[in-house]
């Protein structure tokens, strides 16, 4: 599964959960202080020993997971990044609470890992969820979008991707909704008249 356009706009959002998610880091452990400066410095390989390392200590770390899960994910290892996002979306099913952003972030990121680690069954599932939870939020719908291009099923594609962009102004603060004509998930289908006439009713020409 390619979600290239969706990948972008994800890891750039990012930055939104550092900052919301710092005071983790802050005043705890030094370690935990040392792997969020690595990470910033784009030092992933310490970044990923620090982290794991946290993680081994306090395993109901919801932040160090997640930055384990991104730090794995800058080294394009698509599947351990998963794992860990995962165990971030477990932890904060157990009551570990995330923000509403946070949340976001912390799903957008796990269905883009799944995808790109083609486990397409575990990417629906989850959006399936995401939908029913955080139904106003568009990333689910474009995500969903994606997935359903890569599985040739373009009626679906369309429905998901129009909804994504009723609910746009519901993106994230300083974020835009990707051009989905720059998109490789959605490449076969840029001459198609469906989904042409989709582009024109939203107003790209």
């Amino acid at each position: 599964m390619n979600f290239k356009s969706a990948l972008r706009w994800s890891v750039a959002s990012v930055s939104l959960l550092s900052l919301h998610g710092l005071c983790y880091a802050q005043s705890q452990d030094p370690l935990a202080d040392r792997a969020l400066q690595e990470f910033r410095d784009k030092n992933y390989a310490a970044a990923e020993r620090d982290l794991r390392e946290i993680t081994k200590r306090d395993p109901s770390n919801i932040y160090a997971h997640f930055y384990l899960g991104q730090t794995l994910f800058k080294e394009e290892q698509y599947a351990a990044a998963a794992t860990s996002f995962q165990k971030a979306h477990d932890l904060e099913k157990d009551g570990n609470g995330l923000s509403v952003v946070q949340h976001r972030i912390l799903t957008d990121q796990l269905v883009i890992a799944y995808g790109i680690g083609g486990d397409l069954k575990k990417a629906h599932a989850l959006l399936d969820d995401a939908i029913k939870q955080d139904p106003e939020y568009p990333l689910n719908y474009y995500n969903l979008a994606c997935a359903f291009a890569e599985d040739g099923d373009k009626a679906k594609l369309l429905t998901n991707l129009s909804l994504a962009f009723q609910y746009k102004k519901n993106v994230l603060s300083g974020e835009q909704m990707p051009d989905p004509r720059s998109d490789s998930s959605f490449q076969k289908y840029v001459r198609d008249p469906d989904f042409v006439k989709l582009m024109t009713d939203l107003g790209y020409k």
